[in-house]
């Protein structure tokens, strides 16, 4: 059902849900690596889509964590939602992602983890829902994401990791995760 579903979405919507198929298990373990998750005290997960990285990060999250995911796709969130009845998951934008943390009653994250398919936002989008990303980060605070290979040759998967350069102290990117489809890397950005 999950695959199933990523698909059906993918085809009504590309330019919010990025990829045919849900992340690899071995790209779920990459993009919560070497991010200190284990030790941080609030998480938010943009684009958890039908949850697969989410499983990755509950698994690891302190359980005094404060944790919040965040999915745009209606059909995605109600799908999350009536999987997960007790994950905290908001129906929204990332760009809003400062006021959805100030109902959770969050002041500043130490990880963000994002399922976004950047390459397919146009600038505004990225500089939006990047500039949120920054803002709520404590200083030391790992944002990380991944983009599919293809991904990169694009004009906005290029835009995007130049931006992440601007953005960030260090920027980090992995080996290439061939087992999923389509290969991706991850990108490890520390404020």
């Amino acid at each position: 059902m999950t695959k199933q579903l990523f698909f059906k979405r993918f085809l009504a919507n590309p330019g919010i849900v990025g990829a045919l198929l849900p992340s690899s298990p071995a790209l779920c373990r990459e993009i919560t690596s070497h991010i200190n998750i284990e030790s941080a005290e609030a998480v938010v997960e943009l684009g958890p889509g039908t949850g697969v990285i989410t499983d990755e990060i509950l698994a690891r999250l302190n359980p005094q964590a404060k944790f919040v995911a965040i999915e745009l796709d209606d059909k995605m969130y109600n799908a999350l939602r009536q999987n997960r009845p007790d994950l905290n998951i908001v129906n929204d934008s990332a760009v809003n992602l400062p006021k959805i943390m100030e109902k959770a009653e969050i002041r500043h994250l130490n990880t963000i983890i994002s399922g976004l398919p950047w390459a397919a936002f146009p600038e505004q989008l990225q500089l939006g829902i990047l500039n949120a990303v920054v803002d709520s980060l404590c200083d030391g605070g790992y944002f990380t994401t991944f983009a599919y290979l293809q991904g990169l040759l694009l004009p906005a998967g290029q835009r995007f990791k130049k931006l992440l350069k601007k953005s960030f102290r260090e920027v980090n990117i992995s080996r290439v995760i061939w087992n999923n489809v389509p290969p991706a890397i991850v990108y490890r950005c520390k404020k």
